[in-house]
């Protein structure tokens, strides 16, 4: 079924009682004008043909995308679809009228029908189409693009380099792209993220079944049987490397289709100007090899309307400049050892640590510890039904104890801050420990759980499900792609970056937060955040190795015995100090305590921060 319906009513349709997939632009006629994030969408959709879920075009009423593609009216590059090229319909939705928790987060996103549960991004909503897909058509071809267990770009973007490649990189370098050449400069840099690629591709695989790959060519390809048995009797390390043929090394999958959305357009526009053998020639024999699959074949009309716009065909070939620039010869993946140089592989040197430490008290930063703000942190967990108890999260006997500790802390907190109405964010919410007493003990709040883990949202749906409880929301997603309005952000043992991005959601949204992190030595900086946070530490001249050996002393905290453990917590005391400044300076009124007992975890800090009137 090709061309577009239009959606006028969005309440009364079935359409929204489907699974569906919101994508981002504007219908004008025959043609949808999308973001990039959306054009990889359809490309990914149209190569896997029927996908199980309804397409809704979200069009907001500022796009005013015109075919130049460097259009800025909303910040954004818009590119056309010829619609005519989409096996499936394509149902347009104003803004305004979208359901309550699309409007909550970035697109594109998937809203399921049958229970409160959303899927946002790129990467996680394409995921859940590919599930889907195969959960409705058994036996359906896209099964293969999930990888090995399913598990083709499942890491959330925030921490894993591959993904932030796929999901982010390579988006933006077909956005900028498009924005400068469509410019008519006189001289183009050569895309960065291609030639990483390029690298990326040079480098061995890493693959989980390594072995039996091996072991599978070598039966394949080896045809003497004794000669076949002495070479699968060694050990993996004395078998020659694998070359890599797919993105991720041997078969094709979701993130070689997504890729190839976004270089198809580069690279047919880039072999005007270059020779493209002489500058990347892994990436040529790579897209060659995804260009011959049949599913990609159907699927490249979708991108066709774009590479025939007039500001890809004007530029005079002969007086462009192609300048190519040096990246570093490292693969994508974040446990690959040749991207890190030994020099920062240790930040826990002793002097490295004293140093900082001087640094700081000579400066007069000398944090302390307020009261707790509540007396009474006790609940009679054994009043309530086994579901609300973290015991129903597959939680370890001899961790219970301290996780129930930990629980009366946090919900101890929340209370003192939270009203009748609020709007709670359960922030990394795992299997819905926090949440599920939360969501019990505060019926009259509205509890949404935001977590990247589909199998952590599933233990707390059904935990959600044996209580009865209908008060509560699942958003499975990134904390970068979760933008819904709320009162309060709740965080428990948020690792690394995590607890500050949600402390920079809780600022974004003048929303009070109780906050306990986890992980100091996990803090980086990355596309979202710079460290120092606070302008009280980077007047310090502070530098980010030395925060980040701060980080890394503050992770030596083990007991009380340990001599480190003394360094340690105040290490922690001092990264926990410079998030509150930054909230400080927002005009927050915050505390920093010790949770009650302090052996209910090493790392036993409360960050809580409420807006002054």
């Amino acid at each position: 079924m090709n061309g577009t319906e239009t959606m006028k009513d969005p309440e009364s349709p079935k359409i929204l009682e489907e699974d569906c997939i919101f994508l981002i632009g504007k219908k004008k006629e025959n043609v949808v004008d999308v973001t990039a994030d959306s054009l990889v969408a359809l490309f990914t959709l149209e190569c896997c043909r029927n996908p199980a879920l309804n397409v809704v075009l979200v069009e907001r009423e500022d796009n005013s995308a015109t075919e130049s593609g460097d259009n800025k009216s909303d910040n954004e590059v818009w590119f056309p679809v010829n619609v005519k090229t989409l096996s499936f319909p394509l149902f347009c939705i104003d803004e305004d009228k979208c359901p309550d928790m699309i409007k909550s987060c970035l697109l594109p996103a998937v809203l399921t029908s049958s229970k409160p549960w959303c899927v946002a991004g790129l990467c996680a909503s394409l995921r859940f189409m590919l599930r889907k897909t195969v959960e409705v058509f058994p036996g359906h071809f896209c099964q293969k693009f999930l990888g090995f267990r399913g598990g083709c770009l499942q890491a959330c973007a925030e921490v894993s380099v591959w993904t932030k490649f796929c999901e982010i990189e390579s988006i933006r370098a077909l956005k900028d792209f498009s924005n400068i050449y469509c410019k008519n400069s006189k001289t183009l840099v050569f895309p960065k993220d291609i030639l990483r690629f390029e690298h990326h591709l040079q480098h061995p695989p890493i693959l989980h079944n390594a072995l039996k790959r091996k072991q599978y060519l070598i039966k394949k390809n080896v045809a003497d049987k004794v000669q076949q048995q002495e070479l699968c009797a060694k050990k993996l390390s004395e078998l020659p490397e694998l070359d890599h043929e797919f993105a991720e090394g041997l078969d094709m999958t979701l993130a070689d289709i997504m890729l190839f959305g976004s270089f198809h357009i580069l690279l047919t526009v880039l072999k005007k100007h270059v020779i493209l053998n002489d500058v990347c020639p892994l990436v040529v024999r790579w897209y060659g090899l995804i260009s011959c699959n049949e599913y990609v074949k159907n699927a490249l009309p979708v991108l066709g309307k774009l590479i025939t716009m007039n500001s890809f065909c004007d530029t005079d070939m002969n007086t462009l400049e192609v300048i190519i620039p040096v990246v570093p010869s490292e693969s994508l993946y974040k446990s690959d050892p040749e991207r890190y140089k030994p020099r920062w592989r240790s930040y826990t040197h002793q002097h490295d640590i004293e140093r900082v430490l001087k640094l700081l008290d000579e400066a007069g930063v000398n944090p302390e510890y307020d009261s707790h703000p509540s007396d009474d942190l006790n609940i009679s967990w054994s009043s309530y039904p086994l579901a609300f108890s973290p015991q129903a999260g597959q939680m370890p006997a001899k961790r219970l104890e301290r996780k129930c500790q930990q629980l009366e802390n946090i919900i101890s907190a929340v209370r003192q801050v939270a009203r009748d109405g609020d709007i709670i964010v359960d922030f990394c919410a795992g299997g819905g420990h926090v949440g599920i007493v939360l969501a019990y003990c505060l019926p009259n709040c509205k509890i949404l759980f935001v977590e990247n883990s589909e199998a952590s949202l599933i233990r707390a749906y059904e935990r959600i499900e044996c209580l009865g409880i209908h008060n509560v929301h699942f958003f499975q997603s990134n904390l970068d792609y979760f933008q819904g309005y709320f009162n309060v952000g709740v965080c428990l043992h948020a690792c690394g970056v995590a607890t500050d991005l949600v402390l920079q959601k809780c600022i974004n949204q003048k929303a009070a937060f109780v906050c306990c992190p986890c992980c100091y030595g996990g803090v980086q900086t990355n596309h979202i955040l710079e460290y120092p946070r606070s302008q009280l530490f980077c007047s310090l001249s502070l530098s980010v190795e030395d925060y980040l050996i701060l980080g890394h002393a503050a992770d030596q905290t083990h007991d009380e015995s340990n001599p480190k453990t003394k360094q340690g917590q105040k290490c922690m005391q001092l990264i926990d100090t410079d998030r509150l400044a930054l909230a400080q300076s927002f005009g927050y009124s915050t505390k920093l305590i010790l949770m009650e007992p302090r052996t209910c975890s090493p790392k036993n800090h409360l960050l809580i921060g409420i807006q002054k009137d």
